[in-house]
């Protein structure tokens, strides 16, 4: 994800989260300065935050955006979280920091059109609303987080399933298949035991020894098929039990 140079911090808009501020700054767009909100977010990577922040624009307020330039673009849209005017909304995220305190910097910048970036010196208002939908993010990462989740444990069951669906028809089949040497192996018994004829005998028994070993080799598989059956139904059974907690 492209870098955000962060050219000048202008005093903090003292609201806090977590020990986290919301600061008006300065960043290119393109080669243009324009003006803006940041704030850092700990413990998420960049990508969850960037997602996060897509989904409540798009799922919440409806917005249709774009990629330019490094940002999510916004453009010409309405979006109450702001205000009642139409805006263009831009947005970035970048990992900032050293290895051990990485943290995620927000950048976002709403404009009345033409690049007129709202601040505090020019809308109070609306600056206050950019503030508090920064603020906010923290638990709008959390509810992405959730329905990351709940998309992801839906797709594990719905592999799952299918996965028993395959194992249950290779069940079948292995099942019919051992019951048709198994009934050989009775057979072949039979027919030795009604023989006097060496040679017929012995020939009787090598094909005994050979529907034996396949009978034995069947009722590996149909052991393993079963282990792997189990294993499916319980990891089916742990997927059920979290996903009915988070749809609670």
């Amino acid at each position: 994800m492209k870098k955000i140079l962060v050219l000048v911090a202008f005093a903090s808009v003292f609201c806090s989260l977590s020990a986290q501020k919301v600061s008006e700054t300065v960043v290119l767009y393109g080669k243009e300065q324009i003006k803006g909100f940041t704030i850092n977010i700990y413990d998420n990577s960049p990508e969850i935050v960037e997602g996060a922040i897509a989904d409540k624009f798009e799922t919440q307020y409806r917005l249709k955006g774009s990629k330019k330039k490094g940002y999510h673009v916004y453009e010409n849209q309405t979006c109450d979280a702001f205000g009642d005017a139409r805006y263009d909304i831009y947005f970035t995220t970048t990992e900032v920091g050293k290895k051990k305190d990485k943290t995620t910097q927000v950048v976002l910048v709403v404009s009345t059109g033409n690049l007129n970036c709202i601040t505090f010196s020019n809308d109070p208002r609306s600056s206050r609303n950019i503030v508090a939908f920064l603020e906010n993010l923290n638990k709008d990462i959390e509810a992405y987080k959730i329905k990351l989740r709940i998309e992801e444990l839906r797709n594990n069951l719905n592999n799952l399933n299918k996965d028993r669906q395959s194992m249950l028809k290779d069940q079948t089949k292995l099942q019919e298949k051992r019951n048709v040497t198994d009934e050989e192996v009775k057979r072949l018994t039979e027919q030795i035991e009604q023989t006097s004829n060496v040679e017929e005998k012995e020939s009787l028994q090598k094909n005994l020894k050979s529907a034996q070993k396949s009978l034995q080799s069947l009722d590996e598989k149909l052991y393993k098929l079963g282990v792997k059956l189990e294993t499916n139904q319980k990891d089916t059974d742990s997927a059920q039990k979290e996903l009915d907690s988070l749809t609670k």
